[in-house]
């Protein structure tokens, strides 16, 4: 039987705990558990950059787009390149090489293995390796993690009087400043929605209710990946454009997945007109958000200008939406 908490039957968070102290974490209830696991750990590099996760191939039947679970683990985790397997489907990320690249490894050696996933990590995992700058000096278990030049903008800090750099490009997550990045009125939105996801998460044998728990957590973490990632790199004006747009349409989200709608419908459909298209529009809705809010990082990334597409024209046109969003910015204070 697969062990996985009650709220994230992906294995994600499980995984996620594990690879704060160590840098391979296979899932119970994965065949050849114990064996994988060893002979990762002889693969591993033992410096904390590289992260390996192996979960059962249905995983992932609750994401919202490709690649979610991935991107879940690469903004929790202290590892700066992640290798994931999800039954027979090896995927990877990297802050030091190229996503593209590593992706691009994982996949031919994916191919390469006909099918035996610990081949494919194990060859994925010793060519990222060759790929990645080298770090003389870091020994792996060896006590203390002094970080070695790193790398921004073409300038190369070096660790001076046995000082450790701080983690430069090893947290993603981690802000410039002590100060949360996120604005106050995108922070509020974000808490609802996760005080939300609990309540879809506990709601139980719904199938839906699940998905819109792991819709629901995938789209709060994007959204503070999204201003942590503008706070760093982008222009003031690009942040308030960014708060402007997610004002307004996560309100509209978090009226939708409000107890006294979506959930709701989940648990009494009979006392609502057309609930399968209403339900529907929300599932969409959150899927598209989530999905335009996943480019705006790409595109944070890449140092372009955001580009906003998505109109949930479904939920305006619902009038009690409309009054429940008012209701949520009225006791925000906006």
């Amino acid at each position: 039987m697969i062990s996985s908490t009650a709220s994230d039957p992906s294995g994600v968070t499980d995984a996620i705990a594990a690879l704060q102290s160590g840098d391979v974490y296979v899932a119970p209830g994965v065949q050849g558990q114990s064996a994988m696991t060893d002979a990762l750990l002889a693969t591993v590099p033992g410096d904390r950059t590289i992260a390996v996760v192996v979960l059962p191939k249905d995983a992932d039947l609750g994401t919202v787009y490709p690649l979610e679970l991935l991107d879940r683990l690469s903004e929790r985790v202290p590892q700066t390149t992640v290798v994931l397997a999800v039954g027979d489907d090896v995927q990877a990320s990297s802050t030091v090489i190229d996503s593209n690249d590593v992706l691009r490894i994982a996949n031919e050696n994916e191919a390469a293995a006909g099918g035996d996933t610990q081949t494919a990590l194990v060859e994925t995992v010793q060519q990222i390796v060759e790929e990645a700058p080298s770090s003389p000096g870091v020994e792996a278990g060896g006590g203390t993690d002094w970080l070695l030049p790193v790398v921004i903008g073409g300038a190369v800090l070096l660790a001076a009087g046995g000082t450790a750099i701080g983690l430069l490009a090893r947290r993603r997550r981690a802000p410039k400043t002590a100060a949360d990045p996120v604005p106050p009125g995108i922070r509020l939105r974000v808490d609802r929605l996760r005080e939300l996801r609990v309540d879809y998460a506990n709601l139980p044998n719904n199938p839906v209710a699940a998905e819109t728990a792991a819709g629901i957590d995938a789209l709060a973490s994007h959204v503070e990946q999204l201003f942590v990632r503008l706070d760093a790199k982008a222009e003031r004006d690009q942040v308030a454009l960014a708060e402007a747009e997610y004002s307004d349409k996560l309100a509209r989200l978090v009226a939708a997945l409000e107890p006294d709608y979506l959930l709701d419908l989940l648990t009494r459909p009979d006392l609502w007109d057309a609930p399968d298209e209403r339900i529907a529009e929300v599932r969409e809705a959150l899927a598209a958000v989530t999905t335009q809010i996943v480019d705006n990082i790409k595109q944070v990334n890449a140092r372009k200008g955001l580009l906003f597409q998505v109109s949930l024209d479904s939920l305006i046109g619902r009038s009690e939406l409309r009054d429940w969003e008012r209701q949520f910015k009225s006791n925000s204070g906006e």
